[in-house]
């Protein structure tokens, strides 16, 4: 028991590794640049949070779109904050509605195109992916949700990508029908993009007003609690219920 029960925890471990490394090089390079100015110069802390946003702001839509093509992805996606692309892009456009809804359109498409590629995955098969990979679980878990209902599913998770790119995959596993999937998919990704767009939209300036670059370090730090979280603390057989009154 203790020899399998060791095996598990270095698995844990192994994946965690994994996971919590690019968190953690963002979190070196950021107290670099913000408490080792002494030593060298660099911009102010504001000067380089405004820097980051411009930078974004500069972007092609073309590049947005790859961006979020990538968090959209299953194995990609895992190693990224679910909806930074979106976060950011939304707050560096500022008040101009045309590019917001043009932003909006992009990173909703690119979502599709990733939520696609995803069930794809999951239709031909991906069980030695998912082994490699540690998220077998997290599959088993959302199979056994889609099987109760596939259009609550399917839009109580597409509010963040990490979790959306794990269920596209379960339902392509499960071979639910591609144009039952497309279609909600459709309708999950246009909701949670504009609800996510609108919130920034309102209120993004006025967290950035109010923690300045801090902001940064708090996307940090909650990308690795939820890493933390998912490997160590949450239970394998954890299962949030769905209605089950109609499988749509």
């Amino acid at each position: 028991m203790d020899f399998t029960q060791n095996i598990k925890n270095k698995q844990k471990l192994k994946k965690f590794s994994k996971e919590v490394s690019i968190p953690l090089i963002l979190l070196i390079v950021y107290f670099i640049l913000f408490d080792f100015q002494k030593i060298v110069t660099l911009p102010t802390q504001e000067k380089f949070l405004e820097l980051v946003l411009n930078f974004i702001n500069t972007q092609s839509l073309f590049t947005i779109f790859l961006i979020a093509l990538i968090e959209g992805g299953l194995i990609l996606g895992q190693y990224a904050p679910g909806g930074i692309v979106i976060s950011l892009s939304i707050i560096s456009a500022g008040g101009d509605i045309l590019k917001i809804t043009l932003l909006t359109a992009v990173i909703s498409l690119a979502y599709l195109v990733a939520y696609t590629i995803d069930y794809l995955i999951g239709y031909y098969g991906i069980h030695a992916l998912a082994e490699k990979f540690g998220i077998h679980k997290r599959l088993e878990k959302y199979q056994r949700l889609l099987d109760k209902n596939v259009f609550t599913t399917i839009f109580f998770t597409y509010w963040e990508t990490n979790i959306a790119s794990i269920v596209a995959t379960a339902a392509g596993s499960l071979r639910i029908s591609f144009k039952k999937f497309f279609a909600y998919s459709i309708i999950g990704i246009l909701f949670w993009t504009i609800f996510w767009a609108t919130v920034l939209y309102f209120f993004g300036n006025i967290v950035l007003r109010i923690w300045g670059y801090q902001y940064l370090l708090i996307i940090i730090i909650i990308w690795i609690l939820v890493i933390f979280f998912r490997n160590f603390l949450k239970k394998p057989a954890e299962l949030t219920e769905v209605p089950a009154n109609a499988n749509l």
